[in-house]
């Protein structure tokens, strides 16, 4: 795997520090090294083609942006969410009903539930192993080589549920040589952290291990005067991951990851708008969720780089557990909480094959199997009174077959093909609120739905790539589809379970990846235009007797089209400026679903989709410099915009616009040593994660809010 620098040379993986449209580069630069002369760009690559060697990032036909080790520390990233505001069109978000569970959002494609059996529209995977379910995915991360968002549908190459992008997360490797770091930080909260890694070789050029681990112990950022104990937010949380890579002869490499970690933490701080704003919260029940997982990821290759045969296989097994109790009226009265209690396993395999063809072209053939059990239920505490505990469970399979191959039209012209066929079943068992039911005790349901279905589907892409001196223009098609499924959270006898058809979706995109003035900037361009049929929403509406109904349902068709620029340049050998902006557009084509409640679709193509925000902008500049003797002293601040967006399919719930100020200082007065002063959303904008009006039922919202303004210190020791 390599680092390419703008005009073309590799150079290992470990030594990328920076990613393109990111902060500086560490001291790049061309002639004799003088402070006054200008660098070229630093590339970090992708491995997002699955090709079984790593790519630039500027080479690949795809709008990705790349988040290496070092950009990560420098943001001083604690998971997803913290990398919600870096890229355009992108709002990596919590659902807000409790902590660790994902509403991922790319190009407006998201989703606004915790329901666990609907699938999401942007799929997460670690070291290659799809996430089943947006439970556990806003965890404590460590120790990482990189993250990559891809934005737009990846189906081919990642299956079904991706038809917004796909957020790879990669955990870093074992180099071969002794090592050890450790990193202290303490933040406004008060919150304090400890992360450390180690690694050896155990057999000389053969085996070697890492492991590494952190600890995280926040004691609240909120106030809330009205629970018995004022401080909100707390939170601990741990994770310990060994990796061992052996090498058993040339071109052959194995490598076995096993992650542990749990956290506990409060329930959300959620706001009633109809009394409070900024960030005053003011309810009884200060709630809780409870987060463990485990997993193991397996991964087999054979043939290096310069193979022209490569063959790769990677096993994922894992398993969640997440339990909660949330105040969801959000008053210092007790008339609406819920309480919910999850465990999914999982087991995946993909197989996958990379032939390089004559004249630069390459063809990649894979086969993937995925099984998941799900159990999910709930109970509701409503208007003074406990139900019955309700829910559901799922088994399901999936397989696929896919086919991606790079064609090369002499020098400057290439052909992309591919396709991928899946074959998913899922089968349900729901005990629905109200007239099934299930013990507490023995957790045994009289399940009022019994039900099972099979989906196929045929996802293919076609695209044409031109090269020129310091750039490629690039178009092509891809199909996209969601799983199909059913609602395990069925709480009106009215509402039925499913099933719900897949979500299918057209897309089409063109973009431009330049180098431009020599190498010392970067311009990417991207359009794209979505039609989406059949998307699926849970709809909610509130019940006196039930609370909170949401069916789900395939309801509307709509198209979203927008574009997005990223430029990066470098100023100098010091200073990096970086800016992007992103604008989707999006609308209801057809709705044949009542959005609204009111008995009719007429009008409600008028309303905004929920979730997609027309406008995302952010400016950065860092300033990096050593100073002789005394040291190396970097400086970086960025400032990033997003529109607000309606939250809920009739648009009483939204997301309220913000910008996020961020800004650091860092010292190292040696390679082994580094001090940083860093502040994050420094402006203290109250953001919301949700929006729910429950007027129907109480004269409040559930809105449950992010942390404000947070300062912190950080020590990082190496050896």
């Amino acid at each position: 795997m390599g680092v390419r620098f703008a005009r073309g040379r590799t150079f290992g993986l470990g030594a990328a520090a920076i990613v393109a449209c990111s902060a500086v580069g560490e001291e790049a630069r061309l002639g004799t090294g003088s402070q006054t002369e200008v660098r070229l760009i630093e590339e970090v690559v992708t491995t997002a083609m699955k090709k079984g060697a790593a790519q630039s990032a500027q080479d690949v036909a795809v709008a990705v942006r790349v988040f290496a080790e070092r950009a990560l520390a420098e943001r001083h990233v604690t998971d997803l969410q913290d990398l919600g505001f870096a890229t355009p069109n992108v709002a990596l978000d919590g659902v807000g009903t409790a902590k660790g569970i994902a509403n991922f959002t790319i190009r407006g494609q998201g989703i606004a539930g915790s329901i666990p059996s609907i699938d999401p529209t942007v799929g997460v995977f670690v070291d290659g192993v799809y996430l089943g379910i947006t439970y556990g995915v806003i965890v404590d991360m460590l120790d990482l080589e990189a993250v990559e968002i891809l934005r737009g549908p990846q189906g081919v190459l990642f299956g079904r549920n991706v038809t917004g992008g796909a957020v790879l997360l990669r955990s870093r490797r074992p180099s071969g040589e002794p090592s050890a770091q450790a990193t202290v930080r303490l933040e406004t909260g008060p919150e304090w952290r400890f992360a450390g890694s180690f690694e050896r070789p155990l057999v000389a050029e053969t085996l070697a291990m890492r492991v590494s681990g952190s600890y995280r112990d926040d004691a609240g950022w909120f106030d809330n005067p009205g629970s018995a104990t004022p401080g909100h937010g707390a939170e601990a949380a741990w994770v310990v991951r060994p990796v061992f890579t052996w090498q058993p002869a040339d071109g052959m490499e194995v490598t076995v990851i096993h992650e542990q970690g749990r956290t506990h933490a409060d329930g959300p701080a959620s706001q009633n708008r109809h009394r409070l704003d900024g960030f005053d919260i003011f309810f009884d029940e200060t709630g809780y969720a409870d987060i463990a997982w485990r997993h193991l990821v397996i991964e087999a290759q054979r043939g290096g780089e310069a193979a022209r045969n490569r063959f790769a296989n990677v096993f994922g097994w894992r398993t969640v557990e997440h339990d909660s109790l949330t105040d969801t009226d959000s008053t210092g009265s007790a008339v609406f909480h819920t309480a919910a209690d999850l465990a999914q396993e999982q087991i995946s395999n993909e197989v996958r094959y990379s032939r390089l063809l004559a004249g630069g072209g390459e063809v990649t053939l894979g086969a993937y199997f995925f099984r998941q059990k799900l159990r999910h239920r709930e109970l509701r505490y409503f208007r003074q009174n406990w139900g019955a505990p309700y829910g559901g469970d799922q088994e399901q399979y999936t397989g696929g077959l896919f086919l991606n191959a790079d064609l090369h039209l002499g020098s400057a012209w290439a052909l992309t093909i591919g396709g991928r066929y899946t074959v998913e079943e899922k089968d349900v068992r729901v005990a629905t609120s109200g007239l099934g039911g299930c013990s507490a005790a023995t957790d045994r349901c009289r399940f009022d739905f019994i039900d099972g279905d099979r989906w196929r589907s045929f996802t293919p892409k076609v695209g044409l790539r031109r090269w020129f001196d310091d750039a490629q223009l690039y178009a092509q098609y891809a199909k996209g589809f969601r799983s199909g499924g059913y609602n395990l959270r069925n709480t009106s006898p009215r509402g039925s379970p499913g099933p719900f058809d897949a979500e299918q979706q057209d897309s089409f995109e063109v973009g431009l990846k330049a180098e431009i003035a020599r190498g010392h900037a970067r311009l990417n361009l991207a359009a794209f235009r979505n039609e989406i049929d059949g998307m699926q929403r849970q709809v909610l509406s509130l019940d006196q007797t039930a609370g909170g109904v949401q069916i789900t349902a395939n309801t509307a068709d709509g198209t979203i089209e927008g574009f997005e620029a990223e430029l990066v340049a470098a100023l100098g050998a010091a200073v990096t400026l970086s800016a992007f902006l992103g604008y989707a557009d999006g609308r209801y084509d057809r709705v044949y679903y009542d959005l609204t409640g009111d008995g009719s679709t007429l009008g409600d193509e008028r309303l905004d989709l929920p979730r997609l925000a027309p406008l995302t902008w952010g400016f950065e500049g860092a300033y990096a410099r050593k100073f002789g003797g005394f040291g190396r002293i970097a400086v970086r601040l960025s400032l990033a915009y997003r529109d607000g967006s309606a939250f809920t399919d009739d648009n009483s719930g939204v997301l309220n616009a913000g910008r996020m100020l961020d800004a650091s200082v860092r010292y190292s007065p040696s390679e082994a040593l580094e001090f940083a002063l860093y502040g994050r959303n420094l402006g203290n904008e109250a953001r919301w994660e949700a929006d729910v009006d429950l007027s129907a039922l109480v004269e409040s919202t559930f809105s449950p809010l992010r942390e404000g303004r947070v300062v912190g210190l950080e020590m990082r020791l190496r050896r």
